[in-house]
């Protein structure tokens, strides 16, 4: 699970610097105005609105005003246990950057992301470990997309297919004549790009869906199953309790008191 240890905006005003010294935790940021200059492992990048980096932990790193010009940014501190999200960027451990295609939507979900963290309402820490593996997973798919473009259009295509129909029965076969690939060629990009296997992806946009059921409408537990397309309602409890700790029934208890709670105001 990817464990946020620091979420925050900062604007950084002239003489702003961070001097040269080990990195304890992963870092994510990206500059939403201005520019700056960041030092890791002896590479140096210019960063602008719209950049986003990935720091492992343990790397070099300095930082400083480029041209003594302000800049803004939003920065996530988090711990991740290995093996626990196979995303390359992070199995990897390499520093990396890259420009953001759709800025406005990753500033949005950063900024969500910082109110998670800061309000620290009920689960905030499932909704931080989704929010936090989405930036990641985007700004790994801006740096596959620069090695090959192809295969970075096919797994777009492939989340926004699964986006349109996670209601329904999603079989490989369906996907792959959906992108004009092979089943093995899908399942190999999907994973290579984003960490995740087609199934897991599905299951998380499913999972995101019913905890807003759940908790905003009057549906019960049998009509949420059946309305995202779960085989059967004991499999939609165990897939639900494996994700978040707890099943749909406790799951809208916790939520309920959680509101009626100062913490959940």
């Amino acid at each position: 699970m990817l464990k946020p240890i620091a979420v925050y905006f900062e604007q950084c005003d002239s003489g702003w610097g961070v001097t040269e010294a080990l990195i304890q935790n992963h870092l994510l940021m990206v500059v939403t105005e201005g520019i700056m200059q960041y030092t890791i492992d002896g590479r140096t990048f210019v960063l602008r609105g719209g950049d986003a980096v990935y720091v492992p932990k343990g790397s070099l790193r300095s930082a400083s005003h480029q041209l003594d010009q302000k800049h803004e940014m939003y920065v996530a501190h988090f711990h991740y246990e290995p093996d626990s999200v196979a995303l390359p960027l992070l199995v990897e451990g390499t520093a990396c950057h890259a420009n953001i295609s759709n800025e406005a939507y990753y500033k949005q979900r950063f900024s969500l992301l910082t109110q998670q963290w800061l309000g620290k309402n009920t689960y905030y820490d499932i909704t931080c470990h989704y929010l936090l593996l989405e930036l990641l997973t985007l700004l790994n798919i801006e740096i596959t997309h620069k090695a090959d473009p192809s295969s970075n259009n096919v797994v777009l295509q492939i989340q926004e297919y699964i986006t349109r129909h996670y209601r329904e029965k999603i079989g490989l076969p369906d996907l792959a004549r959906f992108v004009n690939r092979t089943p093995s060629y899908i399942s190999s990009v999907f994973r290579a790009v984003t960490g995740q296997t087609i199934t897991e992806y599905t299951q998380q946009i499913r999972l995101a869906a019913a905890r807003d059921l759940l908790t905003k409408s009057h549906m019960t537990i049998g009509e949420i199953s059946n309305h995202l397309g779960f085989c059967e309602q004991s499999y939609f409890n165990k897939v639900f309790k494996k994700a978040t700790g707890l099943p749909p029934s406790a799951f809208i208890k916790e939520y309920r008191y959680g509101l009626a709670s100062p913490q959940g105001m």
